[in-house]
Formats: structure tokens, C-alpha cells, sequence
């Protein structure tokens, strides 16, 4: 069901006027009130749609579902879900370095990682090997340790970089040499016990 015109306006003003604030402000002294007068919106009008400023900012996150089911339906546009998302994250990096290491923070990888499971259970078929929501959680993880991976260590990276190095994580996974170590003894004899 598609949503009303009105409510996807005051939505998308709510969820912009609180980035912007993101990027000016520390999260965790944004206030409703801040939210309400940056988006020009009453406060009866705020809680019709959210319970409080987290739940704004969880479902803020909603954009990017739309942004990857977009990605995968409109292929001829060369981009795939995974180049969207990395995309849609260097877009916000300065948003997410903001809310790194606070609440906030903690939201929005929760949300996320929502957002692309989500998306994964509707998209992935069931595997006889794996368990489907095992295949999803290694989706989702791989992600998170590539774009972790990207921010910490290489924030110069472009998206279509470190989307080149997530889907080679994803499709090759790692070499037997660099498993070999944690996966098999030393060869080394030891005493029993």
C-alpha cells in the first residue's frame, strides 16, 4: 500500500531536519523540540508518526530499503543493491562519524542491518546446504566488516572500492592459505592432560 503524499513529505522533513542537526550537533543533546523547529513541523504531528527521536532516527533508515529494492528492480541503471548501499554510506560517512561510538551509533547499525536483512529475506532463495538465515546473518556481517574495514582503515576509499572489496569478500571468500591457521592444529604434538 502506498503511503500518503502528506505523510511521506512530513516524514522525509523529519528525517532530513535530523540529519542535518546530526551534522551541527551531538545526538545525544538533539531534543524533539530541536527536531520540530529545524523541520517546521508541530509536535502532535511528530508523535502521530514517532514515539521519540530514535525511533525517527531506526526508521530514518527505511530510505535505504527503498534506495536498494530501486537498485535491484531498476537493473538497467548498472547498479546493484550492494553498489547502492556502499554509495548511500559515502554519502552519509560524515552522519555516521558524528554518531560513531554513541547511541546513535548503535541505532543505526542495528537499523541497518535490519534494513539489509530485510531486504535478503525477500530476495534470497533457500539453499539446501546453508540455512537461509545463517546465509543472511554472513551477508549482513560481511557487510558491516567491510564498511568498518573501509571507515577505519581506508576512509580515502571510494564507494566502488570498497564495494569491489566487499563483493570479492562475498564471492571468493578467503583463501585456504589464510584460513589454514585458524582452522587446523600446528602439527605440533602435545602432552595429554
Amino acid at each position: 500500500m502506498a503511503i500518503d503524499r502528506r505523510v511521506a513529505r512530513t516524514r522525509t522533513a523529519l528525517y532530513d531536519a535530523l540529519v542535518r542537526l546530526i551534522r551541527v550537533k551531538d545526538y545525544d543533546l538533539i531534543t524533539v523540540e530541536d527536531i520540530l523547529r529545524e523541520a517546521d513541523v508541530g509536535r502532535s504531528t511528530f508523535y502521530a508518526h514517532f514515539t521519540s527521536k530514535d525511533e525517527l532516527l531506526a526508521r530514518s533508515l527505511e530510505r535505504l530499503r527503498t534506495l536498494l529494492v530501486k537498485a535491484r528492480e531498476d537493473g538497467e541503471s548498472g547498479w546493484s543493491p550492494s553498489r547502492a548501499l556502499f554509495e548511500h554510506v559515502a554519502e552519509f560517512a560524515d552522519v555516521q562519524f558524528a554518531l560513531a561510538g554513541g547511541r546513535g551509533g548503535a541505532i543505526v547499525r542495528e537499523a541497518v542491518d535490519e534494513v539489509i536483512a530485510g531486504v535478503l529475506r525477500q530476495w534470497l532463495p533457500q539453499a539446501d546446504d546453508i540455512p537461509r538465515e545463517l546465509a543472511i546473518r554472513q551477508l549482513v556481517s560481511t557487510v558491516n566488516t567491510t564498511m568498518r574495514w573501509w571507515q577505519e582503515s581506508r576512509p580515502g576509499m571510494s564507494a566502488a572500492e570498497a564495494e569491489v572489496m566487499f563483493r570479492r569478500l562475498l564471492t571468493n571468500g578467503l583463501s585456504g592459505d589464510i584460513c589454514r591457521p585458524f582452522l587446523e592444529t600446528a602439527g605440533v604434538d602435545r602432552e595429554q592432560p
